[in-house]
């Protein structure tokens, strides 16, 4: 409650700085002024961004599982719109519940994936701004941003690196029987720390290595083309290493607690990181509502088309679908 507050305080404080500081007048002309045509085009790459996050989430989940990848593709969405609406990342809280319905997928196998998610997405977001780090133009002042911007990323590049020589030792730990036959607690808990395991595993196989860093990649250049389309719809020029820089600031402002929709952080992260790049106020603004329309307003139409059309039901309630889950599983093993 009191993370929920805070953000609901972050998001008035953000958005009314932004709309009292910045004329409505020029933000509303450059709206007025936007190409339709680099629009649609930036909501197809959102949508084919989409389905590369899908793919890869199909590929972080166990082989045996008989989960379709439509399947999580309207699960996915469904999260996002909930997280769009409800506060406290209840989205997530659903994606969890919808997935282990599924037969063969356990609780820890959805919480490794969605981990695993969140590191290679980090990782891909801080590799792409390495790359375009030497094209950006950066303004006179900043330099010591850009160095210790270098040094994270040099950290972070360290420690993929590790992971990724002792694969096989970290992707086993979680899944090494003397430790699950020490944990204390009941079979059911040894069960869910062996499919965490199981789930972290995937990401560290060697079948399914590099298809998992490929799609990633794919969602995420299908992320850095929205934004550079949106910038050439609000004829804001500048190169594509800015995209991909205000791609970094919007996400990593999404982790600051906020209203649902990220209202408020998102706009100021992304007017704050095109005004040094000589891009006026208002049309920066305009950017960052146009955006965040983009990037919210499909995904959400989307998800409650497939909550109308039935083919999901949202439970919020975990401890009961672990229940459930567990009673199937002793079913299954008398039988």
């Amino acid at each position: 409650m009191r993370r929920f507050i805070i953000g609901l305080v972050l998001t008035a404080v953000c958005a009314g700085l932004l709309f009292r500081l910045i004329p409505w007048s020029s933000t509303e002309a450059a709206l007025r002024a936007a190409d339709p045509r680099f629009i649609v085009l930036a909501v197809t790459c959102l949508v084919a961004s989409l389905i590369a996050k899908t793919v890869r989430w199909r590929l972080l989940l166990p082989e045996g599982s008989s989960i379709s990848t439509p399947r999580l593709y309207r699960i996915l969405h469904i999260s996002f719109l909930l997280n769009n609406v409800l506060p406290a990342r209840l989205g997530d809280v659903a994606r969890v519940a919808m997935t282990t319905r599924q037969p063969g997928i356990r609780f820890g196998h959805v919480i490794s994936s969605m981990l695993t998610e969140r590191v290679t997405d980090m990782v891909t977001l801080l590799a792409g701004f390495l790359i375009i780090s030497p094209f950006l133009p950066v303004p006179a002042g900043y330099e010591p941003w850009l160095r210790v911007a270098w040094i994270v990323i040099a950290a972070v590049a360290c420690l993929a690196l590790v992971a990724t020589f002792f694969r096989k030792r970290i992707g086993g730990l979680a899944k090494h029987e003397r430790i699950v036959s020490h944990l204390p607690g009941n079979e059911r808990l040894r069960e869910e720390v062996w499919s965490f395991g199981e789930g972290l595993r995937q990401l560290f196989s060697r079948q399914r290595l590099l298809p998992i860093w490929g799609w990633s990649w794919g969602a995420w250049i299908g992320a850095f083309a929205i934004n550079y389309l949106l910038m050439k719809a609000l004829h804001i020029d500048a190169p594509i290493a800015v995209a991909v820089l205000l791609t970094c600031t919007t996400n990593l402002a999404m982790l600051i607690p906020s209203s649902p929709g990220y209202v408020g952080v998102f706009h100021a992260a992304a007017t704050l990181s095109l005004l040094p790049f000589n891009v006026a106020s208002g049309p920066a603004l305009s950017f960052a509502i146009l955006a965040h329309l983009v990037n919210v307003v499909p995904v959400s139409l989307i998800g409650a088309a497939f909550l109308l059309l039935g083919r999901e039901q949202i439970s919020l309630n975990l401890r009961a679908l672990r229940g459930q889950q567990a009673a199937q599983a002793a079913e299954s093993d008398a039988a």
